[in-house]
């Protein structure tokens, strides 16, 4: 189950565009779209997938990680993938140890 907290992504994506100074008409020039659909983008809390990955590199920043990092995930899809991991940083130690993979 998740969090059911609403991440504004157009006040996140305005504010870093700020922070770089960025312009929305730049912003729209960027995107190939017109100010009005630029303007109606970010006017919206949310945005579409596409548009958001072309946003992120247009402003080189990762905007999925900064949502997925509000997200609370209670119940992960396996459980041993913890178990696995640890095992694995073991393994790999004592590869290590013995020599390997120098």
């Amino acid at each position: 189950m998740t969090s059911n907290k609403n991440i504004p992504i157009n006040e996140l994506i305005l504010s870093e565009m700020k922070k770089q100074e960025i312009s929305i008409s730049a912003m729209a020039k960027k995107l190939d779209l017109s100010l009005n659909a630029t303007y109606n983008t970010f006017k919206k809390s949310s945005i579409q997938t596409d548009r958001l990955a072309q946003i992120s590199e247009i402003l080189q920043v990762n905007f999925f990680k900064i949502l997925g990092n509000h997200l609370t995930v209670q119940n992960p899809i396996d459980p041993k993938i913890e178990e696995l991991t640890t095992e694995n940083e073991t393994l790999k130690e004592v590869i290590r140890l013995l020599g390997g993979n120098k």
